[in-house]
């Protein structure tokens, strides 16, 4: 199934290692690759997680099927074989959330 620019998917991140966000989570994806791959950034349901940088808070709403208002873990962001995509969208993201998210990506990768 393909899958596009803010979607929200659950993705099975369950072979992560150390501190990399694990186990079925919702994640919104940023890009999509000809290979197949597709880039997400993972989001979690701890609020905590704001005191990390580079991380931006969402509200769960109709429109993107978050059960609970989440932190998109921009520093987490991953590129993901089409297996670990599980059934089909959720909901997908507002576009000020996606606009937050790429300033913060820009700024996390000092692109001008």
């Amino acid at each position: 199934m393909g899958r596009r620019r803010g979607e929200i998917w659950y993705v099975d991140l369950t072979d992560s290692k150390g501190h990399e966000q694990r186990g079925r989570r919702p994640a919104i994806v940023l890009a999509v690759s000809h290979a197949g791959i597709t880039t997400v950034v993972p989001l979690t349901s701890q609020s905590n997680a704001l005191s990390f940088p580079h991380t931006h808070e969402i509200q769960m709403c109709s429109e993107n099927g978050l059960t609970s208002d989440s932190v998109a873990l921009v520093f987490q962001i991953v590129s993901l074989a089409g297996e670990r995509f599980i059934n089909s969208p959720i909901g997908a993201c507002s576009d000020e959330d996606m606009d937050a998210i790429c300033t913060i990506l820009k700024d996390m990768l000092s692109i001008p």
